[in-house]
């Protein structure tokens, strides 16, 4: 039956403070979800705020099979889906042309938004728990922590923080015994909200937008304005006061809690970070750098929080994130209830190589990446032989693209094996490097 794929990934619901986003972040949400493009099929609706560039929609389905003729992109060409726009004749309108009872539906995530949507089309969408705000409710760090730590999973030291004298008291506990800690927003995306606060100059604080090194009072005083908090209450949302970890590994899985049965590991992997800044910058899958032992320590407990969120009444994909340090424990950081950053990466494996691809491949993607448009990009990519070959299954696809508007895509390589990847990357490099002069 066909599905409605819906780019929601950032919503009223899921953000305490929208009217803080950027135009920045606008445009990364809608690069986020031209990705779903990637997992439509013949028959299927997507909405996104934006429409998809032509060249990458041929791209795309020239591997997947897909007619381009015979997909539906809805797009109100907006900076962000809300409900007034969800709820116009230009996409609920054009939908109920389209939609019919028995359809799926797959939101970005099924908040409670996605479900009133839902509801205006006639469409079942299953568990009660995800239809009442469960989704979001996993969502929240705040919420997370107490869950975790009361199903004796192993959460950095710290504690959610509603008033700025929970903050002040909290700040100097930690930092009289640790170099670091992690400020993070209850509900916020890509990173928004998180600082690295310390005491050494030297820390590199990776996974935040900045670090802040505390030399004098006014330093403090920053803190708390990040924070945002004051005596009484959080008027742009709690945040949690966590250790932060340094020199550690962050890794994910992403588990599917069906509607029936256990729950199913479906990939795993590390983040890449860049160095400058030090942010998300990519993923590999399988992981490269994590010793086995504590591999499995991770996906085994990752699993049994799976089960946790299942036996709440959650169903559908969770990204389940953690921290593995040098001497190999694993810190739980959040759960996304949601279709994650490697969705899209599993669905485009199997596509190109099947269902046991980790069986003989690896991959690795990065985004932010400086290029040129696809009409240009693609042909040269083709004569230096890096795009996707089938014969010798291997090669280069464009994951998202934001080139003509932004100047920026994200890439996945497939390949036999680390060495065999990482030579297809810099090659492709070094071919970037030649437009970017």
């Amino acid at each position: 039956m066909p599905r409605l794929w819906l780019g929601n990934a950032c919503t009223e619901h899921m953000v305490d403070r929208m009217d803080l986003l950027t135009q920045e972040d606008f445009d990364g949400t809608l690069f986020v979800m031209k990705r779903l493009v990637w997992l439509m099929r013949d028959g299927d609706a997507l909405v996104l705020p934006r429409p998809v560039p032509d060249a990458f929609l041929a791209h795309v389905t020239g591997h997947t099979g897909t007619s381009p003729d015979r997909v539906h992109v809805i797009a109100p060409d907006a900076d962000l889906l809300t409900q007034d726009l969800l709820h116009s004749e230009g996409v609920l309108g054009r939908l109920r042309e389209l939609v019919t009872p028995d359809w799926e539906f797959h939101p970005y995530i099924h908040d409670r938004g996605a479900e009133v949507f839902a509801r205006e089309l006639g469409l079942v969408t299953g568990s009660r728990f995800v239809a009442e705000g469960g989704a979001e409710l996993l969502n929240s760090k705040v919420v997370f922590r107490a869950l975790a730590a009361g199903a004796g999973f192993a959460v950095p030291d710290g504690i959610p923080c509603r008033t700025s004298e929970d903050l002040r008291h909290t700040l100097r506990r930690l930092l009289a015994a640790h170099r670091a800690v992690i400020l993070k927003r209850d509900r916020a995306v890509s990173g928004h909200g998180n600082v690295v606060v310390t005491t050494d100059p030297d820390l590199k604080g990776a996974g935040a937008l900045h670090t802040i090194v505390l030399d004098d009072p006014a330093d403090h005083e920053q803190v708390l304005r990040e924070a945002g908090l004051t005596a009484t209450h959080a008027p742009q949302g709690e945040v949690v006061l966590e250790v932060f970890h340094p020199d550690c590994t962050s890794v994910y899985v992403e588990v599917d809690c069906p509607e029936d049965g256990e729950p199913v590991l479906l990939n795993g992997g590390q983040l890449r970070i860049d160095r400058h800044p030090p942010i998300l910058a990519g993923l590999a899958l399988p992981p490269r750098s994590v010793p086995a032992p504590a591999w499995e320590r991770f996906t085994g407990e990752a699993l049994r929080m799976a089960r946790l969120m299942r036996g709440l009444g959650y169903r559908g994909l969770v990204n389940i994130d953690a921290v593995i340090d040098p001497a190999g424990d694993v810190w739980f950081n959040e759960v996304n209830a949601r279709l994650g950053g490697s969705t899209h990466l599993h669905h485009i494996a199997e596509t190109l190589v099947g269902p046991a691809w980790t069986d003989s491949h690896v991959l690795i993607s990065r985004f932010n990446v400086r290029a040129p448009t696809l009409e240009r990009l693609l042909p040269a990519m083709r004569e230096h032989g890096l795009a996707w070959d089938p014969r010798r299954r291997r090669g280069i696809v464009v994951a998202s693209d934001d080139t003509a508007a932004g100047g920026t895509l994200e890439y996945v390589v497939l390949a036999h094996d680390h060495g065999e990847a990482d030579a297809l990357e810099d090659r492709l490099t070094a071919l970037l490097h030649q437009y970017d002069q």
